[in-house]
């Protein structure tokens, strides 16, 4: 059965040995890897790889993603072979450069996610859904947004059992208490995953509708997020209400709260049983990929 690998032990290099990927530190080979055991490879941090290891994982279709120890996505090393839909892109576009069209994407996302807190907080916001079918501007889009993830973060906090992690609403560069920072690791993690899938798919995934282009912001990718961020927030809820992880899994610095070593690796396993090996989400993203795929069919027209 082949398995995502995620190598997280800082300072090992990745080589390639015959028929295996091989991790070294300090010239002692610490783990192996059978390539025809490897599906994805993970790597976080200070961690080299070379081109032989990148050649044979890339002739096995196996892709190889970049992040730092935090888990901030850097980027993908991946093979010529993805595909790229030239029709599904071009219907991106045209939603994108038609100024109504494109608020009905940016509603589209915002709309899901607000059906989303709906089942975690257990009542109706049909007014918040009134008010985003009414509007008419993306800063109206925007703020309704705000309003409905303060109206879930708020629900968060309250489901949170120990009131000690410090967590009093959502915060990032840096996040200042565990609480933030293992939403924002996940949320990277899963934004790592959409955008493999959605580059798959045939997407152009720096076109998005709800988020705006940055940098090297793959924006389609974070528009998908919106979709996904109260089930990943509820996994993290599940973490600490469970105590799987608690605040002493955690280090302070001076830039922010952080998992510990050895705490980020049994994190990574629960993380990988619930969203990758358990294929629930994944089929669920490819019906959220398929059902805007006929949302551009219909407003393309």
């Amino acid at each position: 059965m082949k398995e995502i690998i995620f190598i997280t032990k800082q300072g090992v290099k990745l080589k390639r040995k015959d028929n295996q990927i091989i991790a070294v530190l300090n010239e002692e080979i610490i783990a192996r890897f059978p390539i025809n055991r490897i599906k994805k490879v993970f790597i976080l941090g200070n961690i080299e790889i070379t081109m032989p290891a990148v050649n044979f994982l890339l002739s096995n279709n196996i892709e190889v993603y970049l992040l730092t120890n935090t888990g901030k996505f850097k980027g993908i090393i991946t093979n010529t072979k993805l595909e790229s839909n030239y029709n599904l892109r071009l219907k991106q576009y045209q939603l994108f450069i038609d100024d109504d069209k494109n608020l009905q994407g940016a509603k589209y996302f915002v709309l899901k996610k607000i059906e989303n807190i709906e089942k975690f907080i257990q009542y109706n916001l049909d007014e918040l859904k009134n008010a985003l079918i009414l509007s008419n501007s993306y800063n109206e889009i925007l703020g309704i947004e705000g309003t409905a993830s303060s109206i879930f973060f708020s629900a968060f906090k309250e489901r949170l059992n120990d009131k000690n992690l410090g967590f009093n609403k959502r915060e990032y560069r840096p996040a200042n208490d565990p609480v933030n920072a293992l939403l924002s690791f996940s949320y990277s993690l899963f934004y790592s995953l959409l955008f493999s899938i959605l580059q798959a798919k045939g997407f152009d995934v720096y076109i998005g509708y709800l988020h705006k282009k940055r940098g090297t912001h793959a924006v389609l990718v974070s528009d998908f997020i919106e979709i996904f961020r109260v089930d990943i927030s509820n996994f993290v809820l599940l973490i600490f209400n469970n105590k799987i992880l608690t605040k002493d899994d955690f280090d302070r610095t001076s830039n922010g709260v952080y998992l510990k070593q050895e705490s980020l690796k049994k994190f990574l396993e629960v993380f990988k049983g619930n969203f990758i090996d358990n294929k629930k989400y994944l089929i669920q993203a490819d019906k959220e990929i398929s059902d805007f795929s006929e949302f551009l069919d219909k407003n393309t027209k």
